[in-house]
């Protein structure tokens, strides 16, 4: 595992990209799998992806959009990676398992899980990076959508480093 600390710019940054995306969304129905008991709310969920992704981009020094659509443009840009030409970022939260999507196999990406560290969510702990397909392999079905997720667990991730 690895800490990153952001600067000021990069958390005010982050947390304005969250909270334009949490209003983009506003509206948006949660997936059905989604279990409403173990969720947060949106905006810090939004928030909290948000400075994970910058994190994450900050230590393998690759762009980071900031993207930022509405909900009934989704189709049209989701299959764009968080971080560079080819990284996926997961948030984790209640523990170290990281979601890997059936839609995301085959595309080349590389699956970087982070738990930024409540409350202020300043500081983000790297828990490592795989390959995505690699994920999907190594992965177990989740409870909650086996067909189309499965999780992976933070022992087959890489750990990250800076070079």
């Amino acid at each position: 595992m690895m800490q990153v600390e952001l600067d000021p710019w990069e958390y005010e940054h982050a947390l304005n990209i969250g909270a334009r995306r949490f209003v983009a969304n506003w509206g948006k129905r949660d997936a059905a799998s989604y279990d409403k008991k173990r969720m947060e709310d949106d905006r810090t969920a939004q928030a909290a992806a948000c400075v994970g992704e910058l994190a994450v981009a900050k230590i393998t020094n690759q762009y980071w959009s900031g993207h930022v659509w509405h909900k009934s443009d989704h189709k049209v840009y989701k299959h764009l990676p968080d971080v560079g030409h080819n990284i996926e970022v997961r948030r984790v939260r209640t523990s170290t398992n990281a979601a890997v999507r059936s839609r995301q196999l085959g595309l080349g990406l590389i699956l970087w899980v982070v738990q930024p560290v409540p409350p202020e969510f300043r500081v983000v702990d790297i828990l490592g990076w795989i390959d995505y397909d690699e994920a999907w392999e190594k992965g177990e079905p989740s409870h909650y959508d086996p067909e189309n997720t499965r999780v992976i667990g933070e022992q087959f991730l890489n750990t990250p480093s800076v070079e």
